[in-house]
């Protein structure tokens, strides 16, 4: 153990974020982080790192644990070259290595000197400083400095600038590099991937992967990629309604447990329903009769029966829809050498030429600063190109969505930016198509200025969706938005008839969303086919080939099968449900003693008694490989019966 929340409550004001929120973090464990904006993650990590007092409760750690977070780093200012800023994150092996040089200095003088009594303590003792420096890997410091200022983006001409000078993005790229360098027991990460491109997520996915296995260094991430999620993660906790839940392996295994777990959960609350039902109806037919004894016994038992707790749904659901005004032509927007960039510092990209046709959906993709949002900005004739033509089609009206949110005045309110659209709108007609994006009740009277992140990114997509555009240009739309709001954009863009022209670092969305991809690289910008992971394969594959976009015919159905009555596949397929149900069974009672060890955890006096501590701890790590092994099964059992059984 590295440390253990047990039972802790916070809130503000009215609002409660934790709940009785119980969890703990385990050496090498590499745990995401989940849930919706404003559940309380930032909060747990700053109540981890004690920067902020629980209202009850309390945070256990083991000696020796220490933590590194990007809220407690230090702030790039001054003077100081990038890569010595970066570099002192290894202060202890430039300790090391000082000493060594002192003490290389006097036994060269005792040498000189003759004085062959006073040499040997001296090479014994440097022998022992240059074992400890060769096995934290003293002689690869100067080499792991430049590979992780590379990996984050900080190229080679930005090494020796004062870190004062660096862009916001570049500083927070210095933190992370220096964060990464460190000898922390376990790091604590509020959505790193902030600023990275493609190149900076892959490299930190990597490192993160090779210091769990090399050094066993724990680390806790809050962040809405689910790509990256799926490379780090070996569990996922999820914050919701104030509790922690673990659940085991990457983010897909997670969407996959969550959702039997609500369905075994359910199932048994529907149980104790009944059961509470039927007891009741007892108690009440034979209170006063010759059965007095057994409906008092059996109001004892309810009063002491624990309730199975039903799923419960998040209350703030977001609800995404884009509906055409009118259908476009097929012909939606026609580029002709366009050629973008600013007349201050010349053009960004060779010419670009393509046609995007109605119903395609084409992602820009390439590293920070290569030009995307100015390629999507000309698109939009938000900026004048340098050179060559981008003509709208026939019935194209266009909706932009601007990632740093400038169409939305901060002395507005929320009511206000919808009135903006239509000043005929009727005040409840307003508020109910808000209500849409999650904003109900007095907050529809908020300032805009005063607006998170997620709420203001909301407004700005329910502008869109208002002015019933059939061509959209979304600059970064996901940033902001926490993983339910994702996948419900997603799903609306999927059902949306219209064209689509992102930018997005975000390789899952990109994924699901893409038709195509536009790759800026250097200054060429090049059309694929397919979504990242078909470029990835292709480029491994070494035979990606460029084309404009292709549209094929679907297949003409073919004759339905005609299915016969199999009992032999009947059998398989009771024997793989029978499976199943043993399984859930098993996660059910494995889950129950957890919450019972965890229940004995909390209890003050179980960390007085020492043995008794190691006993609780060691049978709940036990607990818990067994629940990650039932788990395991039982994902391959129901893969095994969707599979392998026929239907």
């Amino acid at each position: 153990m590295l440390y253990r929340l047990e039972r802790v409550h916070k809130g503000f004001g009215e609002k409660t974020v934790l709940a009785g929120a119980t969890w703990q973090h385990d050496p090498g464990r590499v745990a995401g982080l989940v849930g919706r904006n404003g559940a309380g993650k930032s909060t747990l990590l700053r109540i981890v790192q004690g920067l902020v007092e629980p209202d009850s409760g309390r945070v256990l750690l083991a000696g020796g644990t220490t933590f590194a977070s990007l809220e407690q780093a230090v702030e790039p200012e001054g003077d100081e070259p990038l890569r010595e800023f970066v570099a002192r994150a290894q202060a202890g092996l430039r300790g090391l290595e000082t000493e060594m040089r002192r003490l290389e200095v006097a036994i060269a003088a005792s040498s000189e000197a003759g004085a062959e009594g006073s040499v040997e303590p001296l090479l014994a003792e440097h022998d022992a400083l240059r074992e400890r420096f060769e096995r934290n890997g003293g002689y690869e410091a100067d080499a792991r400095v430049e590979r992780v200022l590379l990996g984050v983006g900080l190229p080679r001409e930005t090494w020796d600038r004062h870190v004062g000078e660096l862009s916001g993005g570049q500083k927070h790229r210095a933190q992370i590099a220096r964060l990464l360098l460190g000898d922390a027991s376990v790091l604590l990460l509020d959505e790193p991937t902030n600023h990275l491109d493609v190149a900076g997520l892959e490299f930190l996915e990597t490192w993160l992967v090779e210091r769990k296995n090399a050094a066993a260094q724990a680390a806790l991430v809050v962040s809405h990629d689910r790509h990256f999620l799926n490379a780090v993660a070996d569990r996922i906790v999820e914050v919701a309604h104030g509790v922690l839940e673990e659940y085991p392996g990457d983010y897909d295994a997670y969407r996959k447990l969550k959702a039997e777990r609500d369905r075994i959960r359910a199932k048994a609350a529907e149980e104790q329903r009944k059961l509470v039902e039927r007891t009741e109806d007892f108690i009440r037919r034979n209170i006063a009769g010759q059965k007095t004894k057994q409906a008092q016994s059996r109001r004892k038992m309810l009063a002491r029966l624990e309730r199975v707790e039903a799923p419960r749904e998040d209350a703030n659901d977001v609800l995404f829809r884009f509906e055409e005004a009118r259908a476009s032509g097929d012909r939606v927007l026609e580029l002709k050498g366009l050629v973008p960039g600013y007349p201050e510092t010349g053009p960004l990209l060779s010419p670009v030429s393509f046609l995007l046709r109605r119903g395609e959906r084409i992602a820009l993709w390439g590293p920070n600063g290569c030009g995307k949002t100015t390629l999507l900005k000309t698109m939009a004739r938000l900026l004048p190109p340098i050179s060559g033509s981008a003509a709208l089609g026939t019935g194209v009206l266009v909706g932009y969505y601007d990632q740093e949110m400038r169409d939305l005045a901060p002395s507005w309110t929320v009511l206000d930016v919808v009135r903006d659209l239509d000043p005929s709108l009727l005040d409840v007609e307003a508020r109910d198509f808000l209500a849409l994006f999650d904003f109900r009740g007095d907050e529809v009277e908020q300032k805009v200025g005063t607006l998170s992140g997620g709420e203001k990114g909301r407004l700005s997509l329910a502008r869109i969706v208002f002015g019933g555009a059939n061509l959209l240009l979304l600059d970064e739309p996901t940033n902001h938005l926490d993983l339910d709001s994702r996948e419900r954009l997603e799903e609306a863009l999927l059902d949306f008839e219209g064209t689509i022209l992102f930018v997005s670092h975000d390789r899952w969305f990109v994924d699901r969303i893409a038709t195509h991809v536009l790759e800026v690289q250097g200054r060429e910008a090049t059309l694929w086919p397919g979504g990242f992971s078909e470029l990835t394969r292709r480029r491994a594959a070494g035979k990606a080939v460029a084309q404009a976009p292709v549209r094929t015919a679907p297949a003409e159905p073919g004759p339905k099968a005609v299915r016969r009555p199999d009992r032999q596949a009947d059998r398989q397929r009771a024997k793989a449900r029978r499976e199943v149900e043993a399984l859930e069974e098993e996660v059910a009672r494995l889950e129950e003693r957890i919450r019972e060890i965890d229940a004995a955890l909390a209890e003050p006096s179980a960390w007085k008694d020492g043995p008794r501590t190691r006993e609780l701890t060691l049978s709940r790590e036990e607990a818990q490989k067994a629940l990650d092994s039932r788990w395991a099964a039982w994902e391959e059992a129901v893969q095994k019966l969707e599979q392998e059984v026929p239907a």
